[in-house]
């Protein structure tokens, strides 16, 4: 029974470095169309960015695998700029892939389809290593269209409104204090229309399903995540630590790939 006991720390505790998000623009990509990937990490005080990877392969062998590539010889590594963001031209990466495959022996191996589907999902490997040695990787998926990007097209949700305490702040501002054994709610409101409605892939019409995910550096919260368009957290004067102020931050997210992100919060504790 003890080996069943949860000493892990919640999901939502940022202590070591994290990637909080790969924002895409644009979510969706039609053929000339390139997309430009945007990672946002997180690094406790005292560490920091070293470098970042990125690599791309057109055609994985899906989620079972981990999303490795289905030939090696396809995935290419991707220049970043200082920031770590990207940009590339898949179809041309892909239609690189293709005529690799086919020089290689006239038969595209398995995994590899004879021509670009009309739908697939394009997956991008990051990866980032701190100054102390930490290593995060994240699979971002852009999915392409070869007969054009569906109407309504996807954009990401709009974060309109931050409340700590009930106070409104922007990025970078301070919320009140928050004392042991005391609890601030923490409220992210979005914009309605960021659910939009879309067809999924029966065929159904649907509506996006709207989430915010919460961080914080100290304190304890409820749980890591809220239903939008009204999402909301309690974050506890628990497991304070001996920092001065709690560090927050939210992820809003679409469910479809749409990711937006709001941060950092500073959240004074009261000793």
């Amino acid at each position: 029974l003890s080996a069943c006991s949860s000493d892990l720390p919640s999901r939502s505790q940022l202590a070591d470095a994290r990637i909080l998000a790969v924002i895409a623009e644009p979510l969706e990509i039609a053929p000339g169309e390139s997309v430009s990937l945007r990672p946002v990490t997180w690094t406790p005080p005292g560490d920091a960015v070293a470098a970042h990877e990125w690599r791309f392969c057109p055609f994985t062998l899906g989620a079972a695998s981990g999303y490795a590539c289905a030939l090696p010889a396809c995935e290419v590594a991707l220049v970043p700029a200082a920031d770590g963001a990207v940009t590339a031209d898949p179809l041309a990466l892909a239609q690189q892939c293709l005529a690799t495959a086919a020089a290689a022996g006239g038969t595209a191996p398995e995994g590899i389809p004879s021509e670009i589907p009309d739908r697939v999902e394009l997956a991008f490997r990051y990866r980032v290593t701190t100054t102390a040695g930490t290593v995060r990787d994240a699979v971002a998926l852009v999915p392409f269209y070869a007969r054009g990007v569906p109407v309504p097209r996807n954009l990401s949700p709009v974060i309109e409104r931050v409340e700590i305490g009930g106070i409104a702040l922007a990025p970078g501002g301070e919320g009140p204090p928050l004392r042991a054994g005391a609890e601030l709610e923490l409220r992210v409101v979005l914009d309605p229309a960021s659910a939009q409605p879309y067809t999924d892939l029966l065929g159904a019409p649907a509506v996006e399903a709207l989430v915010v995910s919460f961080f914080a550096t100290a304190g304890k919260l409820d749980g890591d995540r809220a239903d939008g368009p009204d999402a909301r957290q309690i974050l506890k004067g628990e497991d304070l630590g001996a920092d001065a102020a709690a560090e927050v931050w939210v992820v809003a997210r679409d469910l479809r790939g749409g990711q937006a992100v709001s941060g950092p919060y500073r959240v004074p504790i009261a000793r």
